[in-house]
């Protein structure tokens, strides 16, 4: 401030001392606005564009995003699992659906084979004999039954769905899957036993015709009902009829014999494998229901 700024100024025409003590006070109050206006300058706020972050300031960011991005997986995966959770159920209740009718079918297919193989069994000790003394009723009535042909066919819509479609990834216990794929290995295997017999069976029919008058076959379907239930007194009338053979040659009686044998291993081995194949399907089904708790 200059000097003559510092020196008291006398007042001026028509003032009096107070409006000069009033201008002086003023003038004060002005200078120490003006001097803390100057000093706010200086300061800087800490969300200045130039303000300096500390590097604590910056983990603290950092860890606020990395956080919002965790919860976010977290919550994403959360539903994502649910949603599969959901789909394994349904494709469970499918599967259980499936393995309850393919083992219904193995039941049956089971008690059909065991009376081609007793039927197998009988003709094959009928034919030790000599066949001119034996009742024909009862020779074609055990050949009828004998060369039927019955296949187990699995209802595996829903397990070739889950293989295709990599679904199998929504069931999430290995060793329900194990249980589910290792009943599917054992239909392979049926299927595997019957496709190899198959040939062995069209082989033996071309022999029957050449032994058996077909027209008393026809008859036969009566003495039996939906899945080979016996009519036993139907089978009984049927198997005292004197029917004859087309000729009682030894050599084809006796590959007809060999035949029957052959044909009654032949299901023995289908049974076992029918079987295990059942048990394969009650653990599967077993598993299922324990763990998208399915009792109902």
């Amino acid at each position: 401030m200059s000097e003559g700024e510092n020196i008291e100024q006398e007042p001026k025409g028509d003032d009096t001392p107070e409006d000069v003590n009033e201008n002086a006070s003023q003038e004060q109050a002005i200078e120490q606005l003006q001097t803390q206006s100057e000093n706010m300058e200086v300061q800087k706020h800490p969300h200045h564009v130039t303000h300096k972050k500390k590097w604590g300031e910056y983990l603290l960011e950092f860890f606020m995003l990395f956080l919002a991005v965790l919860l976010g997986f977290i919550a994403e995966n959360i539903r994502e699992n649910a949603i599969e959770h959901e789909r394994a159920k349904e494709y469970a209740n499918l599967l259980i659906e499936d393995l309850s009718t393919d083992t219904t079918q193995l039941n049956t297919a089971a008690h059909v084979m065991n009376l081609i193989i007793m039927a197998g069994d009988s003709l094959g000790n009928l034919l030790s004999k000599n066949a001119k003394l034996t009742k024909g009723g009862k020779l074609y009535f055990y050949e009828y039954l004998s060369s039927r042909s019955w296949n187990f066919i699995s209802h595996d819509a829903t397990i070739q769905q889950l293989k295709s479609s990599g679904a199998l990834r929504y069931f999430r216990d290995t060793s329900l899957i194990r249980k589910i794929m290792n009943y599917e290995e054992s239909v392979q295997i049926i299927y595997l036993a019957q496709n190899r017999f198959e040939p062995q069976k069209i082989e033996n029919w071309n022999l029957v015709q050449k032994v058996f008058d077909q027209s008393y076959f026809y008859s036969t379907g009566d003495t039996t009902e939906f899945n080979l239930r016996l009519n036993e007194e139907k089978v009984t009338r049927y198997m005292n009829n004197n029917y004859t053979l087309l000729t009682y040659d030894q050599g084809l009686i006796q590959q007809i014999r060999n035949w029957a044998y052959s044909s009654s291993t032949n299901y023995k081995v289908e049974i076992k494998l029918l079987n295990d194949a059942k048990r394969q399907s009650i653990s599967a089904m077993d598993a299922l229901k324990k763990e998208y708790h399915l009792y109902n």
